[in-house]
C-alpha cells in the first residue's frame, strides 16, 4: 500500500472509531427508555440489511461475493455478532471498566497474530505506541477489580478476540467484494445470532421500543451505520496491526460525549489518560506515515 492510502485509512479508521464510541452514551439513554442493547443490536441489523443491500443492489447490481471472499465474509459476520454480544454481556458479571480494559486488549492481540496473518513483524515502535495507549485507558477507565466473576471475564476477553478476528476478516472481505456487499451480508449474518440471544435472555422486544426511545435509538442507529461503513472501507485501505492501534481513540470518544449526553463530569486523572490515548493514536498515524516513506 502507498502512503497515502494508509494515512488516509488510518485517518478513515480514527474517524470509525469516534462514531462507535459516540454511540455508547445514545445506547445507554435508549436501554434508560426500555430498548436495551440486545434489542438494539437485532434491529439495527435488520435497518443495516435494507440500506445496504438497496446500496449495493444500485452500486453494483447485484449482492453476490465473489467465491474467494465467501470465507472472509462468513467470518466477519461471525466475530461481528460475537464482539457486540459477548462485550455487552460481559458488564452483566464484571464492571464496565474491567471489561472494557480487558476488551481493548484486542490491539495487542493483532500485533502478536500479525506476523502469522499479513507478514507484519512486532516492531518496537508498534508495542510501545499500545503500551501509552492501553496505559492511558487504565487511567481513564480506572477499573475496579472487585467483585470479579470468571464469566465476565471470559466473556470480555472473547469480545477482544473476536474483535481481532473481525480486523482481519475485514480487510480480505472488503478487498474481494465491495465494503457495502460484505456489510450487508456481516448483518444479514448477525440477525440470526442476535434474535437467539433475544430470545435466551428473554428479552424479545417489539420494535414500538425503538419508537419510545426514538431520538437516543436514532442517534445510536445512525452513527454506528457511520461507524461500521468507515469501519469498511479503512479496512481495505489500511493493515489490521496498525488500524487497531487507532481504534484505541474509541472509549475516550465515549468518556468525552458523556460529559455532554449523559452530564458526567471528568476528573483530572480521566483527562490526562485520555490524553494519553490521544497521544498515542496520533503516534502511531505518524509512525506509519513515516515507515511508508523510507521506501520512496
Amino acid at each position: 500500500m502507498s502512503r497515502d492510502t494508509t494515512i488516509f485509512g488510518l485517518g478513515i479508521g480514527l474517524t470509525a472509531a469516534l462514531c462507535y464510541g459516540a454511540n455508547v452514551p445514545y445506547s445507554k439513554l435508549a436501554a434508560q427508555a426500555g430498548a436495551d442493547g440486545p434489542t438494539l443490536v437485532l434491529y439495527r441489523a435488520f435497518l443495516m440489511v435494507v440500506l445496504l443491500g438497496g446500496l449495493g443492489l444500485a452500486q453494483s447490481r447485484s449482492l453476490e461475493v465473489p467465491v474467494g471472499s465467501r470465507l472472509p465474509v462468513l467470518g466477519l459476520g461471525i466475530a461481528t455478532s460475537f464482539v457486540g454480544l459477548c462485550y455487552i454481556s460481559s458488564v452483566a458479571f464484571i464492571p464496565v471498566g474491567v471489561a472494557t480494559i480487558l476488551y481493548y486488549t484486542y490491539p495487542l492481540m493483532i500485533l502478536l497474530v500479525a506476523p502469522l496473518v499479513d507478514g507484519e513483524r512486532l516492531t518496537p515502535a508498534r508495542l510501545g505506541i499500545f503500551i501509552l495507549a492501553f496505559a492511558g485507558l487504565f487511567i481513564a477507565l480506572g477499573p475496579n477489580f472487585t467483585s470479579l466473576d470468571w464469566r465476565g471475564l471470559a466473556l470480555a476477553l472473547v469480545g477482544g478476540a473476536a474483535a481481532a478476528v473481525q480486523f482481519f476478516c475485514a480487510a480480505r472481505a472488503t478487498r474481494g467484494s465491495t465494503p457495502l456487499i460484505a456489510g450487508f451480508w456481516t448483518q444479514l449474518i448477525l440477525i440470526p445470532i442476535a434474535l437467539a440471544a433475544c430470545l435466551f435472555a428473554g428479552r424479545l422486544n417489539p420494535p414500538s421500543v425503538l419508537v419510545a426511545a426514538a431520538f437516543p435509538a436514532g442517534m445510536h442507529i445512525l452513527l454506528f451505520v457511520l461507524a461500521f461503513g468507515f469501519h469498511l472501507l479503512a479496512a481495505r485501505l489500511a493493515l489490521p496491526a496498525a488500524l487497531g492501534l487507532v481504534f484505541c481513540a474509541e472509549p475516550v470518544a465515549s468518556i468525552l460525549l458523556a460529559t455532554q449526553v449523559l452530564r458526567e463530569s471528568l476528573t483530572l486523572v480521566q483527562i490526562s489518560g485520555g490524553a494519553l490515548v490521544l497521544i498515542a493514536v496520533m503516534a502511531s498515524v505518524l509512525a506509519e506515515s513515516r515507515k511508508q516513506a523510507r521506501p520512496a
